[in-house]
């Protein structure tokens, strides 16, 4: 199949490429276009801020200011500055760390209680609003429109204590207040399961597990429900993990900066303090806990120590009383003294033997050397032992005696000293870590930030509705430049009509016109679009003269663009020069050229060619002197048959002559065939695109039916071209009119 040459692909010049660039008045000429519908789709967001701004369930922020004071004895503080270029690890970051185990937050937990969440059941949206702006300590506040099962304000629920069945963990219960401080507990399916009334524990068995329940607190009107929930340790941590941020303030500062959020202030304070107490606390646990293991050990030595000093003296004393006085030389004195001394070493020795091994493994450097001292001291013990065996029996057994109560009176006593030592070194022990700051209750929300809210809801407002604009133009894909026509489908543009204010006024008002005349050429006959049409008025002086009559159809791609508009003010044009003007009305679907000069339907073409009317009946004054109106008539059922009608032929044929121009407002093209069947009547037609609605695609399929049909398709006219500053156009192609009114 040939393809007509007249549709063939335009191959651009590369100085017509560079024409095509996109430049600013392109992109001004959309904002233009779509400023409503940005102005909406920015107002729409900002008010969405401003809803969230102050409907938002407020968060409060509190925090803690604790101080880490490096040792001074580490090989950190040695180093001083090299410590970084080595990789030493700071000592605050291992805080930080510590900060967040689940050693300090599961206990903290545990102590406030924190997997247990309670929330009353608002009604939705207003419920927590309302409740928020009440004023505080005031009792319950006066349900809204009577509706007094819900919370407004002043409810309280305080439970204790709360165990719960596997399966109910993470779920959300209900608690229904009853009257008198009895409460009904629901379980996840919203099943009763367990009654209870406040100040005293109830329990409920459910299968192999036991539900438990305390509640001290309970101020709700009777049918109230709150939320319950049961967190696991993990979902806990987890829940209290996410609402706290530790971070060191400054590069190397020691001092940890611990914030904390929730949705209750007076919450978020405890919390965040009891976090930092016992971190304190086990800071300093940790600094004593070498003199804990120490006095642990000696608590379980004295005892054994005292019993043995006790039974030496004992024996001793009941040895004098039996023997009598016994003199001891000199040199035995010597023995017994020296052997006091090595025995007192060698169970010390051993003591701490003992308690080096609960610590280190026997082949530890600290062990070693203590087995070698206790084995040198063992050595001298026997050399000392073979004196004693030279002594006479007296005298070696009352050394013996002697030795025994000494040493065992001896190191009990330095043993009991040690520990009351150790007892004063443990009470005064303190950590490396000290609160500078507690946290305070605060008193306004952190979040949302109002002022910051609205504003970025503001600009992001803006942003989606500058975007959106450019992606419905994009999506549109309409023909915005009307050379772009003349350069892919070889027609000619007739006239550019520049958008008119004053028609869009009087536009909105055409449906519902009573006797008034809403033609723009005669309303303001300095417009700029009449203007257009006058520059048209000239030029269809040669395009018709080559026609086979002077009857003129006007139609276009698609409704909506303009065609009525068109035809009726240029028939006006027409008629301002003097001609006699007929305006026919062909378009028996959807035709309204009756309502720009305020008549009604009336007889017209459907009528004349039923043979309802005769011809002189069907054509009326339309109040424009020279201009004459065949409107519609009643809309028929079968408009096209009633086109092809050869009564509707004979009529243009007649109104030809009787008339210096004959203008025909049919159908659209692409949406019915009557144009088709209207155009084969006319001398010329006009093909009416408007500026950025009709796709190029479309319009090239309109002019090849047209064509295809044998219709004389002339040219087009580019209609409703947007005004962009002190132009007309967009990008590079603009359509700029100098029109000054004399004064």
């Amino acid at each position: 199949m040939k393809q007509n040459p007249e549709l063939q692909q335009y191959t651009l010049s590369p100085l017509e490429a560079a024409d095509d660039d996109v430049d600013l008045g392109e992109y001004l000429a959309i904002l233009g276009e779509s400023k409503w519908f940005i102005i909406a789709v920015a107002l729409a967001i900002t008010l969405l801020g401003v809803a969230y701004a102050f409907l938002g369930r407020p968060t409060y922020a509190v925090d803690v200011l604790i101080q880490v004071e490096q040792d001074k004895t580490s090989v950190d503080s040695a180093l001083g500055d090299m410590a970084s270029l080595l990789g030493s690890q700071s000592p605050t970051e291992a805080e930080m760390q510590i900060l967040q185990s689940r050693m300090v937050l599961g206990q903290t937990i545990r102590n406030l209680r924190l997997d247990i969440q309670t929330e009353p059941g608002y009604f939705p949206v207003l419920g927590r609003n309302w409740a928020r702006y009440m004023p505080p300590d005031e009792g319950l506040n006066a349900p809204l429109f009577g509706l007094d099962t819900f919370p407004w304000g002043g409810e309280v629920l305080q439970i204790d204590s709360l165990e719960v069945p596997v399966s109910y963990y993470n779920q959300k219960l209900r608690l229904i207040a009853g009257a008198n401080g009895h409460y009904t507990l629901l379980d996840p399916d919203k099943n009763p399961v367990l009654e209870g009334e406040v100040g005293k524990p109830a329990a409920k068995t459910i299968g192999h597990e036991t539900l438990r329940i305390f509640v001290s607190d309970l101020q709700a009107r009777p049918g109230v429900a709150f939320k319950v929930y049961k967190y696991d340790e993990l979902t806990a941590l987890t829940n209290l993990t996410n609402n706290l941020k530790v971070a060191e303030q400054g590069k190397s500062s020691g001092v940890i900066g611990v914030d904390y959020s929730d949705y209750d202030p007076e919450l978020a304070t405890r919390a965040i303090n009891e976090i930092a107490d016992l971190y304190l606390r086990q800071n300093v646990e940790r600094k004593s806990a070498e003199a804990q293991s120490t006095l642990d050990f000696l608590g379980k030595q004295l005892p054994l120590l005292k019993q043995n000093m006790d039974t030496a003296m004992a024996v001793l004393n009941e040895y004098r009383i039996r023997a009598g006085s016994v003199d001891m030389p000199k040199e035995t004195q010597v023995v017994l003294e020296q052997s006091v001394d090595l025995q007192s070493q060698l169970v010390a020795l051993r003591q701490k033997r003992e308690e080096l091994v609960q610590r280190f493994t026997p082949s530890h450097p600290q062990v070693v050397a203590i087995d070698a001292q206790i084995a040198r001291i063992t050595g001298l013990m026997k050399t000392l032992d073979k004196k004693v065996q030279a002594l006479p029996d007296e005298q070696k057994q009352i050394l013996q005696l002697e030795r025994d109560a000494k040493v065992a009176t001896d190191l009990y006593i330095t043993l009991l000293n040690n520990a009351q030592q150790l007892e004063i070194a443990k009470a005064g022990t303190v950590g490396n870590v000290r609160i500078v700051d507690h946290a305070v209750a605060p008193i306004q929300q952190d979040k949302p930030k109002q002022p910051l809210v609205i504003a970025i809801a503001a600009v992001l407002g803006l942003f989606m509705g500058v975007v959106t604009a450019f992606v419905r133009h994009a999506l549109r894909g309409g023909v915005e430049d009307p050379d772009v026509i003349e350069k892919h489908l070889g027609l000619p543009v007739y006239a550019t009509i520049p958008h008119s204010k004053l028609q869009e006024r009087m536009g909105r008002r055409l449906h519902s016109n009573k006797g008034q005349n809403l033609v723009l050429a005669t309303q303001d006959r300095e417009d700029l679009a009449i203007e257009s049409l006058r520059s048209l008025r000239t030029t269809l002086h040669f395009v018709l003269l080559e026609a086979k009559n002077n009857v003129l159809m006007i139609t276009g791609p698609s409704p909506g663009l303009g065609k009525s508009f068109i035809s009726m003010n240029l028939a006006a044009v027409l008629v301002a020069a003097g001609k006699r003007v007929l305006i026919v009305d062909a378009d028996l679907r959807r035709g309204h050229l009756h309502e720009f000069v305020g008549l009604q339907r009336g007889v017209g073409v459907s009528d004349f060619v039923s043979g309802q009317c005769d011809l002189d009946a069907a054509i009326r004054p339309s109040g424009v002197a020279g201009l004459d109106l065949m409107s519609t008539g009643a809309v028929p059922p079968n408009p096209s048959e009633l086109l092809l009608h050869e009564r509707f032929a004979q009529a243009v044929q007649e109104v030809g002559k009787r008339y210096d121009h004959v203008l025909i407002d049919s159908p659209p093209v692409l949406a019915v065939t009557d144009a088709a069947v209207v155009g084969r009547l006319a001398g010329a037609s006009l093909l009416v695109i408007k500026a950025g609605a009709n796709p190029l695609r479309e319009v090239e399929v309109s002019v090849k039916r047209l064509r295809q049909a044998g219709i004389n398709l002339r040219g087009v006219i580019f209609n409703d071209v947007k005004k962009i500053g002190s132009r007309y156009g967009a990008g590079k192609y603009v359509y700029q009119y100098a029109y000054t009114k004399r004064k």
